[in-house]
């Protein structure tokens, strides 16, 4: 029986994760990198786990009546359209959801 060599050899799984990989950049190709160093900073991890302190239940959820455990820290006027960074009213508990359709909206 004729064997294919060890090296030529691509497994499914290897196929899948390259797959994945691929598709993973896609959907982060055409974002704003501009706000990186924010969200990476110490000063913004303590403020979001104040935040999700206060507000453990997303926002918009918690408006139509269901309870989902909020994950996301969202500027409600986004930075980029002049919100301000650290200012406590501007930022609002959600979840990966809410969080999703409110910025894809937003752009």
């Amino acid at each position: 029986m004729p064997s294919i060599p060890k090296k030529n050899r691509t497994t499914l799984a290897v196929k899948a994760r390259s797959t994945y990989l691929k598709d993973k950049q896609k959907a982060f190709t055409g974002m704003d990198k501009s706000n990186r160093s924010i969200y990476n900073s110490i000063q913004w991890r303590k403020l979001r786990q104040m935040i999700l302190h206060k507000q453990p239940i997303c926002v918009m959820c918690e408006q139509k009546n269901r309870y989902t455990t909020a994950n996301t820290i969202d500027h409600i006027l986004p930075i980029n359209k002049g919100g301000a960074v650290w200012a406590i009213d501007n930022l609002q508990a959600l979840c990966s959801s809410c969080h999703n359709r409110k910025s894809a909206r937003d752009k």
